[in-house]
């Protein structure tokens, strides 16, 4: 793996996948694609890619123009996510879990043949009652129709770790699942919060593998990590 691409690196987990990347020295180019100059914009491995999230339908030039060359990238990595709260609506928020994921997945079959790994969430479900797991179940199946080399569907349950935000449902509702997930049942056991290391981990690890194909990485896979 010697070129790669991510959208969402300043996020708590696409800030520890980063950090991995840059890390490793077999990644020799990582390509960012931010709205905004990133603290990593000095390293010399670093290309950023400043584009308004909102314009996303400008990907192709925009991008096109700052890859050397799409088609020698190997892995893409997704790891934007808002929640309702923080993105003002509903809708506001469907644009980034979804249409800001979808642009980028379609730019990525469309221009690369690098595996695409993205973030989702257990549950999701395109005919979920939840506005949120629907919106994660309609996103995946999006990305499913795209002529993608690969696809990695993470499905995390709860996240903790360090976050530059608070999140008040998050921590209340720590507690009680990761005690839940100590009872002998492997529905409690999916529950248990994953550690937002443990996410980035996996990415980076299962992208090492060279395979094709849709893979659904489930909440207990990521707890290996």
């Amino acid at each position: 793996m010697k070129n790669v691409i991510i959208v969402g690196a300043t996020g708590a987990t696409g800030y520890q996948l980063m950090q991995q990347l840059i890390n490793d020295p077999a990644v020799e180019n990582i390509y960012v694609v931010h709205y905004r100059v990133t603290p990593f914009a000095h390293l010399d491995k670093v290309t950023e890619i400043t584009l308004d999230l909102a314009n996303f339908d400008d990907l192709d030039i925009t991008v096109n123009s700052s890859v050397d060359s799409a088609k020698e990238i190997d892995c893409a990595y997704c790891c934007l996510g808002t929640t309702r709260k923080k993105a003002g609506s509903l809708a506001a928020f469907r644009q980034v879990d979804k249409d800001y994921i979808v642009n980028f997945g379609t730019w990525v079959a469309n221009n690369t043949k690098a595996q695409l790994h993205v973030i989702s969430a257990v549950g999701a479900n395109a005919k979920s009652a939840s506005s949120y797991l629907q919106t994660k179940g309609e996103t995946e199946l999006l990305l499913r129709q795209l002529p993608l080399a690969a696809l990695f569907l993470y499905q995390p349950t709860l996240l903790h770790g360090k976050r530059d935000e608070f999140r008040l449902i998050e921590a209340v509702a720590y507690y009680p699942l990761a005690i839940l997930s100590l009872l002998p049942l492997t529905l409690l056991k999916q529950q248990k919060p994953i550690a937002i290391d443990q996410l980035a981990n996996a990415m980076y690890q299962l992208s090492q593998q060279v395979t094709d194909g849709h893979h659904v990485i489930s909440s207990l896979e990521i707890q290996q990590y």
